[in-house]
């Protein structure tokens, strides 16, 4: 074999072996077909909140204030990784177990990486469509021509997805959680 065909059978199968890498680390339903709830790493410092204790396979995931002031203890630390010198601000924290700036993240927050993704991916639709409707953060603008399924999330309240639980927390929380979620969209919007 020529040494071209060798690197590009050394290319395939290095390919092949981060996609199963990646399969194996998915966030998805155990081999029993239920998920597992994210478990906190250290309860103590988020004053006992794990998103363990707020959900179940069953139910919703549930905000508390526990966990939104954790997390806004992990966007304040966001920020500050990359505001670094150096760092570069063209692209955010990747909350990954993989991650040296994850780790300083999760630990700032006091939660788990799950716990910390898990909280992420209810706050950030609504924040992001409250950004998008002008009402948080810096001005963006989204064409809704190129991507007809916010014209109705634009339309609507994002807090009605929400549990009205969840909702209320998170209202009551925003003056923490608002202003260091928009300057780490200020970072790293400005390049993007």
């Amino acid at each position: 074999m020529t040494t071209r065909r060798m690197a590009a059978i050394a290319g395939v199968a290095a390919l092949l072996a981060i996609t199963i890498a990646l399969a194996r680390c998915s966030n998805g339903p155990a081999p029993d077909g239920k998920s597992e709830p994210p478990v906190a790493a250290n309860p103590d410092a988020a004053e006992g909140a794990t998103a363990s204790d707020a959900t179940s396979t069953d139910e919703a995931f549930e905000l508390t204030p526990a966990l939104l002031e954790a997390y806004a203890k992990g966007l304040r630390k966001e920020a500050e990784i990359i505001r670094r010198p150096g760092r570069g601000t063209h692209y955010g924290v990747t909350i990954s177990k993989y991650g040296d700036e994850a780790q300083e993240v999760v630990a700032a927050a006091g939660l788990s990486i799950d716990d910390y993704r898990a909280i992420q991916d209810v706050v950030d639709p609504v924040f992001t469509t409250l950004n998008f409707q002008g009402k948080i953060g810096p001005p963006r603008s989204i064409d809704v021509e190129r991507a007809p399924e916010w014209k109705q999330r634009l339309a609507g309240d994002p807090f009605d997805e929400l549990s009205p639980a969840s909702a209320k927390v998170l209202r009551e929380h925003m003056d923490i959680l608002v202003p260091p979620w928009s300057e780490i969209i200020a970072l790293t919007a400005q390049h993007g």
